[in-house]
């Protein structure tokens, strides 16, 4: 399965190369480059290609005594397909018939995946990562009401309508902070049981994780209803979400002073990075609950850009590396992993910062700062020059796992 852990990092590299290209958009003109459509396949490739498909896989690793099934290759091997056709297609026609079948082809595998993970999971420890792997795969399963419901809102007359943004709302939402997030509790829970810990995360802080998710959707249509009971609805999720962020920041920095020597170092620095995106996300969706700032969030587009990124490449992609390193497939005592380590986080972390920054001069109407355009594009460069530096290194396949890595688990 490291094969496929490699092909999801490709995605990945693709997808950053995309955000990028995106960004140069702003500085110069690009032959029949159509922003909309452009951003469409980065956001597919890059949820679906690499999120997706590198979570399915330390998923299905209990599967059978050797590792995923048959049955689970092809599959990956469908979602794949689709999102190669989601690359290609997208900038053609954005929104269209081949991207729409192709989309609708990786749903259909993920379903079935769904239920291989549900079933290699079995022997995962039930109030613990068990109960978080089966959440994240029923939020999955949630999350794609939100894709069917476009069919009918569109064919009545709806698109562009609240209804219809309001779905796409709900996909994002239940995807990312519902089947990524809980998947990567996981994967990180279940590691940390094979080697001594009793739970990380308990059925209370499980329970409270769930409920905010729940009820913090109201966010995503506080842009449009401005309603007393939306805010007060996201604001009881924000409270529960602050205290399920909290009992997990706890659990897990109690878990890692008691399993630091079971590890390498970069990859508790990636759960730490992991821990600490978390921790920003559930701080901003906090301050949103403040219907001033909330209208600050929704009009402001750089705060949008920087805390999805914050959720994606920070909370989920380092929780992912992070399994890449306890596994071996990353070998942290080589400089090339360290390097492409360093330089992708440091563009992570360069990207947020500028665009925040950014998103505070608009707001107080002190416009652009000098050289943005350039500046951004530079920082975020250094996202897939990380990316490819790490494929490069998994690739070479020169290593073997190292002791700490989860064989056979």
């Amino acid at each position: 399965m490291r094969r496929w852990f490699n092909i999801a990092l490709l995605n990945f590299g693709v997808a950053a190369v995309i955000g990028c290209v995106l960004r140069a958009y702003y500085i110069w003109e690009i032959p029949f480059f159509r922003f909309k459509a452009l951003l469409n396949a980065h956001s597919h490739v890059a949820m679906l290609g690499w999120a997706f498909i590198a979570m399915v896989v330390f998923m299905l690793q209990d599967e059978t005594e050797r590792g995923p099934s048959r049955l689970s290759r092809i599959l990956l091997a469908i979602a794949q397909v689709a999102v190669v056709g989601m690359l290609l297609g997208f900038p053609v026609q954005s929104y269209g018939t081949f991207t729409i079948t192709v989309s609708v082809l990786h749903m259909l595998a993920g379903y079935v995946l769904g239920v291989m993970v549900w079933k290699a999971t079995r022997t995962w420890r039930a109030n613990g990562s068990r109960l978080l792997v089966r959440t994240s795969v029923v939020l999955m399963y949630i999350s794609t009401l939100g894709v069917w419901a476009m069919g009918p809102i569109i064919s009545s007359g709806g698109f562009g309508t609240e209804l219809y943004y309001w779905s796409i709302q709900f996909y994002l939402h239940f995807q990312l902070n519902g089947w990524f997030w809980f998947g990567a509790l996981a994967l990180w829970s279940r590691w940390a049981e094979t080697h001594g810990a009793r739970y990380v995360l308990d059925r209370f802080t499980i329970r409270l994780w769930l409920s905010s998710v729940l009820l913090t959707f109201a966010l995503a249509i506080a842009w449009s209803e401005h309603h007393w009971s939306v805010y007060l609805v996201n604001s009881v999720g924000v409270v529960l979400q602050l205290w399920a962020g909290w009992r997990t920041a706890k659990a897990i920095l109690k878990a890692q002073r008691m399993l630091h020597d079971k590890a390498p170092l970069w990859a508790w620095r990636c759960v730490t990075y992991s821990l600490v995106g978390m921790g920003l996300k559930v701080l901003m969706q906090a301050a949103v609950a403040i219907p001033e700032v909330a209208i600050m969030a929704f009009t402001v587009r750089n705060y949008v850009i920087g805390f999805i990124h914050l959720n994606t490449l920070g909370a989920i992609s380092m929780m992912l590396f992070a399994m890449a390193l306890v596994r071996g497939w990353f070998v942290s005592t080589s400089a090339v992993a360290r390097v492409g380590l360093s330089v992708f986080t440091t563009g992570f972390l360069l990207s947020e910062g500028i665009l925040f920054l950014q998103g505070i001069l608009f707001w107080f109407g002190w416009g652009m700062m000098p050289g943005y355009y350039g500046i951004i594009l530079g920082v975020s460069l250094l996202m897939p020059i990380g990316i490819f530096i790490l494929l490069g290194h998994a690739w070479k396949k020169r290593s073997k796992p190292q002791p700490v890595a989860l064989q056979g688990s």
